[in-house]
């Protein structure tokens, strides 16, 4: 291979490393049940996360990326309790490769292992929520045509899970579809940024294929105001097998703020509302709004455990058919929900910053259909119409608390304490509220 480097120029010249080390300390309590008698779900862990990266840039036009990690949550975790399912395995995170001007033409072309962030993640953010932001990725293709100056427009189809790679039965995850993002000085301040997208989701385990359009607005102005407005609507099939249901969701997340620039720690005052619609058990189509891939980190670690699609999670207490959407073990799966929320953040000092969120958290549908069999109590076997019973619950999914504290001891070494938690409503059978305590170290080189 040295002959073909030394063909290239000063291609060794071109090749950037980096990584990064990451220590995490885990305190959880009660995420899955609310219930403390029950210890399953009370965790007192490390958690280790690390990363090598390089990139060669082989011309102008031609790149390369790649990227090792391994995560694990403590020297000896027995096999099938390893929630990662990677244990100790070092990993392909990150492979792509990257063409500017494909063909001659304005496109860039990029093939590989990526991970697609998009706007404030509320669709579009982590391809593996079952691994617990270990690994964000999607495998497949993006084409990016630029608009203008200042607006592209990315054609993308990536697999989510090939499972069995035999197509017999089918059972992949796949998504695809088109994201623009533009920047127009018609529509607001230098900083504002307008995308609007269309985008599928198909699961050939449940039949299911869904598009999703939508469009996020979001601008910072100079006086210290901030917004960002994001509306979606979901359409097609939810199942084509054995019965056919059609998919009709609405989801929304609009979040504003204003910081005091003159003030000495800035402080940003902050408000915000999301909406992900659930279903009607009166109507036949499905209401229930589809997480697509805004799974893992947007509302904070708390929220994301007690969402996990698992067995024993105490959604099912108002919600049974919370998962319905997923064929994935241990995907966070928001739905249903309401998010009213307010905050404030300030830097404290030139290195220290802290934020302080509270969330009031709603069901949205929180009645349900239940079908009683033979041996239940009031079954009746004469007539099975009086078995299937409409179930009241309460809509009080509870309060949610969260505490940030970032500390940058220097520009590539940093610590973070988060603090949560969950005060349940009267929505759950049990009342135990769950904590969540994270102390983190990371080392960025």
């Amino acid at each position: 291979s040295a002959p073909a480097f030394g063909a290239a120029g000063n291609w060794s010249d071109k090749l950037e490393l980096g990584g990064s080390v990451q220590m995490r300390w885990y305190y959880l309590n009660n995420f899955l049940d609310f219930n403390d008698s029950n210890k399953a779900d009370d965790w007192n862990t490390f958690r280790l996360h690390t990363k090598v990266n390089a990139k060669a840039t082989i011309s102008d036009d031609i790149s390369g990326f790649i990227q090792l990690a391994n995560q694990t949550w403590g020297n000896g975790v027995a096999p099938g309790n390893d929630l990662e399912g990677v244990g100790d395995k070092i990993f392909v995170d990150n492979a792509y490769l990257t063409v500017n001007h494909f063909f001659g033409s304005d496109l860039i072309f990029q093939a590989g292992r990526m991970n697609l962030m998009y706007g404030s993640g509320f669709v579009l953010f982590d391809g593996n929520s079952q691994f617990g932001s270990t690994n964000m990725y999607f495998d497949g293709a993006k084409l990016t045509l630029p608009i203008g100056q200042k607006s592209t427009l990315d054609a993308l189809y990536f697999i989510d899970e090939e499972n069995n790679r035999a197509d017999n039965p089918k059972d992949d995850i796949t998504m695809g579809g088109l994201y623009l993002t533009a920047h127009c000085p018609v529509m607001g301040s230098e900083k504002g940024q307008q995308e609007i997208y269309a985008l599928n989701r198909r699961d050939d385990k449940l039949t299911k294929d869904i598009w999703m359009t939508g469009i996020r607005l979001s601008d910072q102005f100079e006086t210290g105001f901030d917004y960002s407005g994001e509306v979606a609507y979901q359409m097609g099939k939810f199942q084509r097998r054995p019965e056919h249901i059609d998919q009709k969701a609405l989801g929304c997340k609009l979040d504003a703020g204003y910081t005091l620039v003159d003030a000495p720690t800035t402080p940003r005052i902050f408000c915000g509302y999301t909406f992900m619609e659930g279903n009607d058990p009166k109507t036949h189509a499905n209401e229930r709004w589809d997480v697509f891939y805004g799974g893992w980190p947007q509302w904070g670690d708390m929220l994301a455990w007690k969402y996990l699609n698992l067995p024993g999670n105490s959604i099912a207490d108002y919600d049974p058919n919370y998962n319905s959407g997923s064929s994935t073990t241990g995907e966070a799966v928001y739905s249903n929900l309401s998010i009213a929320s307010a905050g404030i953040g300030a830097k404290l000092t030139t290195q220290l910053s802290m934020k302080f969120t509270y969330g009031l958290l709603t069901v949205d549908e929180p009645d349900y259909y239940k079908t009683l069999k033979d041996g239940d109590p009031g079954y009746d076997a004469a007539n099975p119409a009086n078995n299937r019973l409409l179930v009241k619950n309460s809509d009080d999914f509870g309060n949610y608390y969260q505490l940030d504290t970032n500390y940058a001891y220097t520009k590539n070494l940093s610590f973070w304490l988060y603090t949560a938690m969950i005060d349940p409503g009267k929505a759950f059978k049990n009342s135990d509220p769950a904590y969540e305590v994270l102390l983190q170290t990371k080392l960025v080189f």
